[in-house]
């Protein structure tokens, strides 16, 4: 299990993330396109600036509906919040199904595959901005999970957004 901490950052005009390991060091950042309708945004590995994964919301949606493609523009997953009582959201990809489940509005909660944890969330309230730490269970899907958080998060605060006065 590997540890991770993200940190999104807080007077920008666009969306940043930036994902650090466990010396701090800046292993992955996130950022999103300026003027964009369907809020796109790229996942970067930062030692070689490769795009591993770009992101696109769906623009005509009741709810919040997410694509992830990797590096060669190939769908690779669908992201969905769904109607429920409490928050739901659905993730379809290559890699597997993948459900949610915890404390969405305070942001702790766990990635599960067919029953078991992959990846375990949890916000830090003394931070400046939103801070994460996410522990990883399987390295083979380590990338892949740090972004399908992203946009977890991604959907999250568009829905906080779109109910406060």
């Amino acid at each position: 299990m590997k540890h991770f901490y993200m940190k999104q950052k807080v007077f920008s005009i666009k969306d940043r993330y930036k994902i650090f390991d466990e010396e701090q060091n800046v292993i992955f950042h996130c950022e999103g396109k300026l003027f964009s309708l369907s809020r796109k945004m790229k996942f970067i590995e930062n030692s070689t600036d490769t795009i591993l994964f770009h992101f696109r919301k769906k623009i005509l949606s009741l709810f919040a509906t997410y694509f992830l493609y990797d590096n060669e523009e190939k769908q690779i997953a669908v992201v969905k919040r769904k109607f429920s009582f409490t928050p739901k959201v659905e993730i379809e990809s290559d890699f597997g199904v993948f459900t949610i489940e915890g404390n969405f509005y305070g942001h702790n909660f766990s990635i599960l595959e067919n029953g078991d944890e992959v990846a375990n969330i949890t916000k830090k309230w003394i931070s400046w901005g939103d801070s994460y730490e996410m522990a990883i269970h399987d390295d083979s899907k380590t990338a892949f999970l740090l972004a399908l958080i992203i946009l977890i998060d991604r959907i999250f605060h568009e829905n906080k957004n779109k109910h406060s006065y």
